[in-house]
Order: structure tokens, then C-alpha cells, then sequence
């Protein structure tokens, strides 16, 4: 059910890459939140080695962060997708659409010929409607049952 406040956040979202610090750090408290609280895990584990090379992009309303996701290349054709994540009060509403969507376009633009990332079991329905296909088998991955999906990229003519 949507009420009047959800509309209003859908017309006011940008998805766009991370602009300042204030946005950094509380994209890292939220992904914390949703993706490793739920889980007992300590705040810190939400972020690795790779972050700091990574492409952040978050889903904002008003200057809040409602979601984020990353995007890393794991070699010169292969685009990494991890830590998606929309705040719980705003999920069903296309926010985490957009947010792939977003990372599909800047994917294109390195020329990236396939993106991979590992869903959690409960996710694979979403990531399949936009186009990923599962790859192998079921498994655990922080005591969550994951599969890895990949999406092969259109290449793009010059623009």
C-alpha cells in the first residue's frame, strides 16, 4: 500500500555516486543496519578492502540515503555488484531497481562486458527480473544461504 509521504519520495529520489563525507559514513551505518546488524555482526564488518576503490551509489530523498549499492571491476570486462540495500520502510517501491539500473549504466561506460555478484537466496527473484541469471549452487555465505547471478551487458556504440 502506498500512501501520500511514499509518493512524494519516489519523485523526489536521485540515484547518483556518493558527494561528501556526511553521505559516506551514513551509507556505511545503513548498510551495516540492514545487511549485517540483522546478522549479530559488529558495525565495521559492512566494509572491506575494496571499498575505497569502489563506485558507491546511493538512492536519496530529501538528503536522506534511502538505499546503496557498490560497483567494483573485478578485471577489465567483469563488474562486481555488492552490499544492495534499501532501507526496510522503503523496499518494494523500485528504489533497489534504480539503484542496479544506475550501477548497469556506469558498468557500460567502463565498457564492462558482465556484471556478477552474490545474491542472498530471499533476492534472486528481484535480481532475475532485471535480467541476471544464477550460476552454480546454492550456498552459505555469513550463514546465509546466497547464489552467484550474472548479467552479460549490451556493448554500447559511441555515444
Amino acid at each position: 500500500m502506498t500512501n501520500n509521504s511514499d509518493a512524494k519520495t519516489i519523485a523526489n529520489l536521485q540515484v547518483r555516486s556518493i558527494e561528501n563525507q556526511r553521505e559516506l559514513e551514513e551509507m556505511y551505518y545503513q548498510r551495516w543496519l540492514i545487511l549485517r546488524a540483522p546478522l549479530g555482526m559488529e558495525q565495521g564488518t559492512e566494509q572491506d578492502k575494496y571499498d575505497a576503490t569502489a563506485l558507491h551509489v546511493v538512492a536519496v530523498c530529501d538528503r536522506k540515503i534511502l538505499g546503496s549499492a557498490r560497483l567494483r571491476e573485478l578485471s577489465p570486462d567483469i563488474g562486481g555488484i555488492a552490499y544492495v540495500c534499501v532501507l526496510p520502510e522503503f523496499q518494494h517501491q523500485g528504489i533497489g531497481t534504480k539503484l542496479i539500473q544506475k550501477l548497469i549504466e556506469k558498468a557500460q561506460d567502463k565498457q564492462i562486458k558482465t556484471l556478477r555478484l552474490r545474491s542472498r537466496i530471499t533476492a534472486q527473484e528481484f535480481y532475475q527480473r532485471l535480467g541476471f541469471s544464477t550460476e552454480g549452487e546454492t550456498f552459505d555465505y555469513l550463514n546465509v544461504p546466497h547464489v552467484v547471478m550474472n548479467l552479460s551487458l549490451p556493448a554500447l556504440g559511441v555515444r
